[in-house]
């Protein structure tokens, strides 16, 4: 048995090392050898169609570069925006990469911003000017670039340089507020706005405002225009120095909310014997506006849906960056929330 098997090893050894030399080799080692080419033939196609396969799934999967900048990120409403922008992403199942813009209500800085994200490379830009002339020079940039922008909330004087407006009724939003003003005030009442004028959607509020004060057909008086930047510390000493001039002020019209809550404020901490229980209307439907509301401290807001801007603009860039087409102007509804109906709409969230 032994010697057979060292016979065998044998003669294996003599058929590798005539192959090795050079030599003939027998059938069966051709064999062999044809058949373990086979093999790695095999093995090499069955490698090629999996790096293929891998690369067809990588290369199906979308990736984007997104900005988004609004006026500023120093106020709820603009991050609540961002939640519906994230909602957005979050059901495409996108692989999006946000990059946020807080100008802080600079619109030269968000401008130098933009420009900065056009030279790392964006793919899109969401934008809510916080002036709507001022921001042309960045959207001229944006088109030479090559670079859609969606334009939400506030809308840009130079339309022509965006795909889309997707913005509030705003100016429904302060006629809602004036009509209600109209209807509980007096013929001659004393009103001081809290405007912030750089913004269009502010300006469209306060157009909306005046206009049902004036088709009330009452009297009244608009003391002072103030520019409160729609800051909420920014309105509160405005509002308090504005009660000592004229104690006998019936209504603060702000156009946003954070202003609207800073005039509270004001009235809360005047030392001055106000000859009225002043009113004080807002806009936005901020969930912390809504509660002074409920609370008797504010008369009411002209509300809006910031998720359902953030969600609709996201959806509209996916659509445009897939080769779609988007309409030029989309309205967003707004209405007035009240003591009466502020239960319909909670005040632990945005509507």
């Amino acid at each position: 048995m032994k010697k057979k098997l060292v016979a065998v090893v044998m003669s294996v050894v003599v058929a590798f090392g005539l192959a090795g030399c050079g030599g003939s080799a027998s059938e069966e080692t051709e064999a062999d050898q044809t058949a373990a080419e086979e093999a790695s033939a095999e093995v090499t196609t069955e490698e090629n169609t999996a790096d293929a396969e891998e690369t067809d799934t990588s290369e199906s999967s979308a990736s984007y570069v997104i900005g988004y900048s609004p006026a500023t990120l120093n106020n709820a409403f603009w991050l609540a925006v961002e939640d519906g922008v994230n909602k957005a992403i979050e059901e495409k199942g996108a692989e999006v990469k946000l990059v946020e813009v807080d100008a802080n209500g600079d619109q030269s800085i968000m401008n130098d911003r933009i420009s900065d994200l056009i030279s790392t490379g964006i793919d899109a830009l969401l934008l809510a000017p916080a002036d709507s002339t001022a921001c042309t020079s960045a959207l001229e940039q944006l088109k030479e670039a090559g670079i859609p922008v969606i334009n939400f909330d506030t809308p840009v004087d130079a339309a022509d340089l965006v795909e889309t407006i997707i913005a509030s009724d705003n100016y429904n939003a302060g006629y809602v507020v004036g009509a209600d003003a109209a209807a509980k005030m007096e013929d001659g009442a004393k009103i001081l706005v809290l405007h912030s004028p750089r913004a269009s959607a502010c300006v469209q509020r306060y157009d909306g405002f005046v206009a049902a004060l004036d088709e009330s057909g009452k009297k009244y008086t608009v003391v002072n225009v103030l520019d409160g930047e729609g800051d909420q510390e920014t309105s509160l000493g405005l509002a308090a120095d504005a009660i000592v001039a004229d104690p006998d002020l019936a209504i603060i019209f702000a156009v946003n909310d954070p202003s609207a809550m800073g005039a509270v404020n004001a009235i809360q901490q005047s030392s001055v014997t106000l000859e009225n229980e002043i009113m004080v209307y807002g806009v936005d439907g901020n969930p912390d506006a809504k509660v002074m509301v409920n609370n008797g401290l504010m008369e009411g807001t002209g509300a809006q849906s910031p998720e359902t801007l953030g969600y609709d603009s996201m959806m509209s860039a996916f659509t445009l960056l897939e080769g779609g087409t988007v309409e030029k102007e989309v309205t967003v509804n707004t209405f007035l929330i009240t003591a009466e109906n502020v239960s319909d709409y909670g005040t632990d969230g945005w509507q």
